[in-house]
């Protein structure tokens, strides 16, 4: 409640009429005390703007990862989710913002394949994978954590040059401004991932 809402609130408590129907402003004092506390007890993401990810794939070396107007995360860039000898790899755990074990998560996983349109093989031309989940494990790709917490998390992988991953059949070509894969009001995800050498050694 703002300073000027209390203020309207003595005012119109002072007035007769107000006086006189005491019941009346019980009721609404419970009402406004209710209101409070179910103000405190929704999610920081509910009440505050999106949190935005941007991965940057477009330069030379391991991609670059900025988080916005986020409570807290974590960038993880261990086994879990990259082999050093083949591909860079990132997860990024959101903490806070959608999670998998609270009731009303709204986010529901999915992937997006880029793929290089010079591969010489087109069944293998996706170069970055990106996607959303929650840190629950992931029992079809063979990871889990690190954290199991059920916490929304981004991840993201690049074949470094000289290999491919498969083509799905969702995989675009690779785009060399920033493409927005994700937005809603919880959540805005955007990727850039375009260089001119890739695929080159």
């Amino acid at each position: 409640m703002t300073k000027q809402s209390m203020r309207s609130s003595k005012t119109d408590n002072n007035q007769p009429e107000a006086k006189g129907s005491l019941p009346g402003g019980i009721r609404q004092k419970i009402g406004l005390g209710a209101l409070a506390l179910l103000t405190l007890a929704l999610p920081c993401s509910l009440m505050a703007g999106p949190t935005i990810v941007q991965i940057d794939a477009s330069h030379e070396g391991a991609p670059t990862t900025t988080v916005l107007d986020s409570e807290g995360y974590n960038v993880y860039v261990g086994p879990l989710v990259s082999i050093p000898a083949v591909e860079y790899g990132a997860l990024v755990d959101l903490f806070g913002v959608d999670n998998y074990y609270y009731p009303g998560s709204q986010i529901a996983d999915r992937d997006w394949w880029f793929t290089d349109p010079r591969a010489p093989d087109p069944t293998h031309a996706s170069v970055f994978i990106v996607w959303i989940d929650h840190d629950y494990g992931d029992y079809y790709n063979g990871y889990y954590g690190p954290f199991y917490s059920g916490d929304l998390r981004i991840g993201f992988n690049e074949h470094k040059p000289g290999g491919y991953y498969r083509t799905p059949v969702n995989a675009a070509p690779i785009q060399s401004n920033w493409v927005t894969l994700y937005s809603d009001a919880t959540l805005v995800l955007k990727f850039k991932g375009f260089k001119p050498n890739h695929g080159q050694n």
